[in-house]
């Protein structure tokens, strides 16, 4: 029996994820879902676990460099563009010269159905910016424009209306 003060959110938890395989994680609030992924992307330490990554224990730097984490919330700057967002982010995770940075920005705004949105702010609550689904689709870009092996999202869909969370672009 655990004692009052530890509650055990995650326990007996075992699956496995193949290459190209897109994994849902479902159940109630409070499951533990975005604790998982939390452990699995290295935010969170748990405290007992084995982690695997190709049959070897985690190597959690290295499994960092490799993958990417989408939050639930949207930490994003809101005075930056979409475009100068992306940017940041490839000219942190990236080791290339100007040129190839801005080529790999603009393919990804593109990919991510975001031109028409390039040069606008993301915003926030207090400052008006681009849509809701617009902003969810710059947070994923974030992570992905280091092209990971791996894309952890917790709740790609939150807080869009049902027609964002269904379109494309």
């Amino acid at each position: 029996m655990c004692s009052p003060q530890v509650r055990h959110v995650l326990k007996g938890v075992n699956f496995q994820a193949k290459p190209w395989e897109i994994l849902a994680i479902m159940g109630p609030s409070g499951a533990g879902k975005s604790s998982l992924l939390e452990i699995l992307s290295g935010k969170l330490t748990p405290q007992s676990a084995s982690i695997f990554v190709n049959q070897k224990p985690i190597d959690k730097a290295r499994f960092k460099k490799i993958s990417g984490y989408v939050t639930q919330k949207d930490t994003l700057f809101p005075l930056l563009t979409v475009e100068e967002t992306l940017m940041f982010s490839a000219k942190l995770r990236l080791r290339l010269p100007q040129s190839q940075l801005s080529s790999k920005v603009k393919s990804l705004i593109q990919e991510l159905g975001l031109s028409h949105v390039a040069a606008a702010r993301v915003g926030d609550d207090r400052v008006r910016g681009i849509s809701g689904g617009e902003r969810r689709r710059v947070s994923i870009g974030v992570d992905v424009i280091h092209d990971p092996k791996v894309l952890i999202l917790d709740e790609p869909t939150s807080g869009l209306d049902s027609t964002s969370a269904l379109t494309d672009h």
